[in-house]
């Protein structure tokens, strides 16, 4: 009886430690090497958006076209270095030589119609001088000779008419007088206007004359800086117009970043944030934004990040850089360190519990490239980072 009782007992134990078993080998395990976790800790926490960035020059000289003109040779191609003073290409600056001569003699001609007017003017003014002298002295004569005709009248020895007409005629001459420096006055003025349009026009042709020497002169293209260049154009025989576009001359000794972004951020963008620009997954450059461009393109805005190292060794030309601008930071907050957190479940997250993982509700705050804020977790807890997506439904997980 005893015996039966021992191996019914024993039955018993042996199923139960059977069943434990296989409840405990059933339950979902990982490797801890498999995962990656991080300490909950009280700090700062910046929300970003993220957006695609090319490295670009911080200083291209663009070259155009002073005139219109067929390109004779190119001297230097794309890619090549170029010191100041260095010929870029040559254009064919015939039609242009012709056009700056041409105002050149116009310029002489404007002149010597200047001289001539001036002189003319001279003459002209000096001659009404002339007889305004002339007619002083007529003046002084005939208020001489009305004088004495009216002392001879008061003596009896002329005539009345004689001393009316000697009177008359002192009149007359005074108002002779005042017409011709009337007309002196007149002359001047005139003579003033004229000179004035007349020099006006002399300015003007020899402006054009000079501009039209400068640009015969730019003709000449050289660069200004040392650079590389980084187009030019391509063909000999190429006729280009006033204005275009024909080389592009980069200091390749400092960069900025040339971003994109969604449209739908571009309302959270302005001059003056905060960016983080990732060169790769070591090197990571403070940057500000300079500005933003209005225009929105295809769905995409663009705008410019000024770098605080703009001559890091790691920077190339066109080199394509992860871009990070800075929305805004909250500080003393719980976080933790992002990795894959909020990107399949947003209200839960595993924390180490001993030798499991424990599903845990949270509630995820603000959001930056690195960190995330949490809620719902005390501060030193270790949480899982790695993408839990396979162990969505399962409350807590084995860690082996």
């Amino acid at each position: 009886m005893v015996r039966r009782v021992a191996i019914v007992v024993a039955a018993i134990v042996l199923a139960g430690f059977t069943i434990a078993a296989t409840v405990e080998w059933v339950r979902p395990s990982v490797a801890r090497s498999a995962i990656r976790t991080a300490r909950v800790e009280r700090r700062a926490v910046e929300a970003t958006v993220d957006a695609n960035g090319t490295v670009i020059p911080l200083v291209e000289q663009v070259v155009s076209s002073p005139v219109e003109a067929r390109v004779v040779r190119i001297d230097h191609r794309a890619g090549e270095s170029v010191h100041a003073g260095d010929g870029l290409l040559t254009l064919d600056t015939g039609a242009a030589r012709l056009d700056a001569e041409r105002l050149v003699e116009r310029l002489a001609q404007k002149e010597s119609e200047l001289a001539r007017l001036r002189l003319g003017l001279e003459e002209s003014t000096a001659s009404l001088a002339a007889q305004i002298e002339q007619k002083k002295l007529d003046v002084q004569i005939l208020h001489y000779n009305a004088d004495q005709k009216a002392k001879l009248r008061a003596e009896g020895l002329a005539t009345e008419q004689e001393t009316l007409a000697a009177a008359a005629s002192a009149k007359k001459s005074d108002i002779e007088l005042r017409q011709l420096e009337a007309a002196l006055g007149r002359s001047r003025g005139s003579a003033t206007a004229q000179l004035a349009a007349s020099e006006l026009d002399v300015r003007i042709a020899r402006r054009e004359s000079e501009e039209a020497r400068r640009q015969l002169e730019l003709a000449m293209l050289r660069a200004d800086r040392d650079g590389v260049l980084t187009w030019i154009v391509a063909d000999e025989g190429t006729t280009v117009r006033r204005g275009d576009v024909i080389a592009r001359i980069a200091d390749l000794s400092a960069y900025r970043v040339l971003a994109a972004i969604s449209d739908i951020h571009a309302a959270r963008l302005a001059a003056g944030q905060h960016a983080i620009v990732k060169l790769d997954d070591a090197t990571r450059l403070d940057g500000t934004i300079t500005s933003v461009d209005p225009r929105i393109e295809n769905g995409v805005a663009k705008f410019y990040v000024a770098l605080s190292n703009a001559s890091h060794p790691k920077l190339r030309n066109n080199l394509r850089a992860d871009v990070a601008v800075v929305t805004g930071t909250r500080g003393g907050v719980l976080s933790v360190q992002r990795g894959a957190l909020a990107q399949s479940d947003n209200s839960h997250a595993f924390v180490v519990r001993g030798d499991e993982l424990v599903r845990l509700p949270v509630r995820y705050g603000l959001a930056g490239n690195d960190r995330i804020e949490v809620d719902g977790l005390r501060e030193g807890e270790e949480v899982v980072i790695s993408d839990m997506t396979d162990y969505a439904d399962v409350k807590s997980v084995r860690l082996k």
